[in-house]
C-alpha cells in the first residue's frame, strides 16, 4: 500500500430513532434519525402539542429518556392535566424519564446563550436521549435581532448531535419560517374543510438523510393519541408480490360457478364482483367463505352495510352453515358503517386484521362504499390497486364486491376507472328483464390464466343458496333488458 495514500475514513451509520406513533414511522422511512434535529409545524389546534407529548411519553416507555421543553406561559401541570384523558400519558413516566422545564423566562430576558446552557447542561444532566422544544417559534418574539434564533437552533442542533440528542421543535406555523433552513426535516400538521367534515393532514416536507412517503397523509386524534394513516399507494408503490405456481383453486361450493371458472379462483388472487343491488354478491361472498370455512380454511368479511348478526342471518336463511363458522373464530367480520371513515384509516385497520387472523380467503362487500369518502377521487383508481397487491402478499385471496347503481341499460361502466385491468378476475351479477319479471344472470368476463366458460347463465337463489343454471336463450342480457331467442321466452333449468 501507498503510505502517502490513506485510506477513506467509513461512512458514519445513521441509526433511527423510532417515533412508535402508529403510522408515522412508515411516512418517515423508519423514525426519525438520532441527532438530526426537527420541526414540527401547524396551526394552532392542528396537534403539534399532543404529538410532541406523544413523542415523549412513548420514547420513555420504550426506555429513553426525554428532555421537554416549553416556552409556553402554560404551566407544566396544566399541560399534563389536558393529557389526562390520552392512553399514552403514563404520569409515572414523568419525573422519572420525562423531565419538563420552562425556558420562558431566561428567553423573555433575551439571553439566547444562557438558554442554550440550561438545555445543553439539563440534556446531561439526565442523560436525555430526546429533547422537545414546545413553542419553539415564540423565541422569535424576544430575540433581539433576526440572526438570534437561527444561530440558537444552529448552536442546539450542533451540540444535541455531538450528545446523541435527537431535537424536536415545535411551533407555530408562521412562526416557524426562520427555523425552517436549520433544521434536518420539517413535518407539517394541517386542518382542512372537506365538505361538512374537516380533515386532519400530515405533510413531510424536508427529511434530510432518508427516504420517506411525500404528499399528504391522514390523522386522527382520539383517547390513543394521534395515529396517522399513510396513503396506500405511496406505502405500497414498489411492492412487488411475490409470484408462486398455484398448488390449488379456491371454490365457491357452487358447482355451476366452479365449472365456469375452469375450477375455482386462483390463490393469491384479487377477483372484481360487480353487480346491480339485489343480484346476489353478498350470498356469493358468502357462499366463498362458508365453503372455504368448511374445508377448514380461515375467512374474513370486511363490510359497511350488514353488521355480523345480520350476516349471520342472511347465510344462515340462504341455507348456508355460516353462523357455527362465525361463533367458532373461523371466519370473522370487520364491521364498519361509511360515515365519518377515511379510506386510508379504512384500509390499515383491515391489513392489520388480516396480518392478526391470517385468512385465506377475504371479501370487500363493498368497494362501493368506499369511493364517496375520498377527499380526491382520482385517488380511487391508485388505492384499489395498492389494496389488492398488499393482500395478495399476504397470501390472501380476495373478493371485492362492486356495485353498479343502475339495475337496467345499455351502459356497463364499472365506477372506478381502470380497476378492472389491476384484477385478475372478473365476475359480472346483474338483474335482467325478460318477459315481464325480473331476472339474475352471472357471467366470467375475465380469468387470468385459466379457461372460463363465458357462457351467460341465470343465477337462481334457492333454499341452498345460489345455484347457476343452464345458458338463456336470449339475447342482450347485458343490456339488462333481454330478448328471448325462441317461443319458450329464454326458459332455463337449474344446472
Amino acid at each position: 500500500m501507498d503510505p502517502d495514500r490513506s485510506s477513506p475514513s467509513p461512512v458514519p451509520v445513521l441509526h433511527r430513532l423510532p417515533t412508535h406513533v402508529p403510522g408515522l414511522d412508515i411516512v418517515l422511512g423508519g423514525g426519525l434519525l438520532v441527532g438530526d434535529t426537527y420541526l414540527i409545524s401547524g396551526k394552532p389546534g392542528t396537534g403539534k402539542t399532543t404529538l410532541g407529548n406523544q413523542l415523549a411519553f412513548a420514547h420513555a416507555a420504550a426506555g429513553g429518556t426525554v428532555l421537554y421543553a416549553t416556552l409556553q406561559t402554560e404551566s407544566h401541570d396544566r399541560m399534563l392535566a389536558h393529557l389526562h384523558g390520552f392512553t399514552f400519558a403514563d404520569h409515572a413516566l414523568v419525573g422519572e424519564r420525562i423531565h419538563y422545564i420552562s425556558l420562558h423566562g431566561s428567553l423573555q430576558e433575551g439571553d439566547f446563550d444562557g438558554t442554550l446552557h440550561l438545555l445543553l447542561t439539563t440534556v446531561r444532566q439526565h442523560g436525555a436521549s430526546l429533547l422537545i422544544i414546545d413553542g419553539a417559534g415564540a423565541a422569535r418574539m424576544f430575540a433581539r435581532s433576526r440572526f438570534d434564533v437561527g444561530r440558537f437552533i444552529h448552536g442546539l442542533q450542533t451540540r444535541t448531535a455531538f450528545l446523541g440528542c435527537t431535537t424536536v421543535l415545535i411551533s407555530d406555523q408562521r412562526e416557524a419560517a426562520g427555523a425552517a433552513t436549520h433544521v434536518d426535516g420539517i413535518i407539517k400538521l394541517t386542518n382542512k374543510p372537506t365538505r361538512a367534515r374537516d380533515t386532519r393532514w400530515l405533510r413531510v416536507t424536508k427529511l434530510r438523510g432518508s427516504d420517506y412517503l411525500n404528499g399528504h397523509h391522514q390523522f386522527a386524534i382520539s383517547t390513543g393519541g394521534i395515529a396517522v394513516f399513510p396513503r396506500l399507494e405511496a406505502a405500497y408503490s414498489a411492492l412487488e408480490p411475490a409470484w408462486h405456481e398455484p398448488e390449488d383453486l379456491l371454490m365457491f361450493g357452487i358447482p355451476g360457478l366452479d365449472g365456469m371458472l375452469g375450477g375455482g379462483l386462483q390463490e393469491d388472487s384479487a377477483s372484481l364482483v360487480f353487480g346491480t343491488p339485489g343480484a346476489g354478491k353478498t350470498l356469493l361472498g358468502l357462499h366463498f367463505l362458508t365453503e372455504g370455512a368448511q374445508r377448514g380454511e380461515r375467512g374474513f368479511l370486511a363490510g359497511f352495510n350488514e353488521t355480523p348478526p345480520a350476516l349471520a342471518s342472511t347465510a344462515d336463511r340462504a341455507g348456508m352453515e355460516f353462523s357455527p363458522h362465525l361463533d367458532a373464530g373461523l371466519v370473522r367480520v370487520m364491521w364498519r358503517p361509511p360515515l365519518e371513515l377515511a379510506p386510508d384509516e379504512w384500509a390499515w385497520q383491515l391489513l392489520a386484521a388480516v396480518d392478526a387472523h391470517r385468512p385465506r380467503r377475504l371479501v370487500i362487500d363493498g368497494l362501493s362504499d368506499l369511493l364517496p369518502l375520498f377527499a380526491d377521487p382520482e385517488r380511487q383508481s391508485r388505492y384499489a390497486p395498492a389494496l389488492a397487491n398488499a393482500l395478495r402478499d399476504r397470501g390472501v385471496t380476495t373478493l371485492f364486491l362492486l356495485e353498479i347503481d343502475a339495475f337496467v341499460g345499455p351502459a356497463l361502466t364499472i365506477p372506478v376507472q381502470n380497476l378492472s385491468a389491476t384484477m385478475d378476475n372478473g365476475l359480472l351479477l346483474r338483474s335482467v328483464e325478460l318477459d315481464s319479471s325480473v331476472r339474475r344472470v352471472v357471467s366470467v368476463l375475465k380469468q387470468r390464466q385459466i379457461e372460463f366458460d363465458p357462457t351467460i347463465r341465470e343465477l337462481l337463489i334457492g333454499p341452498q343458496g345460489l345455484a347457476v343454471g343452464d345458458a338463456f336463450d336470449a339475447t342482450a342480457l347485458l343490456t339488462g333488458s333481454a330478448v328471448p331467442t325462441s317461443e319458450n321466452g329464454g326458459g332455463i333449468a337449474p344446472a
